[in-house]
């Protein structure tokens, strides 16, 4: 009636399994990082140098009762001048690229000065240095008006 058989216990083999040695592959982005060259490291100098260098440019063209204004990380500097042609405003904004944006601009009056502030972008940006910029913007206009 039982037909059953059970089943036979052989001796196992060793609990580790050899496998031939196989060399891992290195994923390229695995492997250490290649030396810069010789042009790469002058220009990251270069750039590095040229933020340094920014506050003794302005440093040379600020004369007696002008005013520069810079934000936070000196990416974006107003320099204002009072003159009895109104206020002469230079705005520079520098990129991380090196490339230099220089805008200079007159205003005549309080009136179209407040007009361009209206619309520059900066006041999203960096609304303290937009608000000292008003400020001094209108304190100009005070001394020659």
């Amino acid at each position: 009636m039982n037909n059953l058989q059970l089943p036979e216990v052989t001796p196992s083999a060793s609990a580790v399994v050899t496998r031939p040695s196989v060399k891992r592959r290195i994923d390229p982005i695995d492997a250490p990082a290649r030396p810069l060259g010789s042009k790469r490291l002058a220009l990251i100098a270069k750039r590095t140098n040229a933020a340094a260098s920014t506050s003794d440019r302005h440093a040379e063209r600020i004369a007696e009762g002008d005013t520069l204004l810079t934000n936070h990380d000196g990416t974006v500097t107003f320099l204002l001048r009072a003159t009895r042609y109104g206020l002469v405003m230079e705005r520079t904004q520098r990129h991380a690229s090196g490339i230099r944006l220089v805008q200079t601009m007159v205003f005549h009056d309080v009136k179209s000065f407040d007009r361009w502030c209206a619309v520059e972008p900066l006041r999203f940006d960096d609304g303290l240095l937009f608000s000292k910029l008003g400020r001094q913007g209108h304190a100009a206009f005070a001394i020659h008006p």
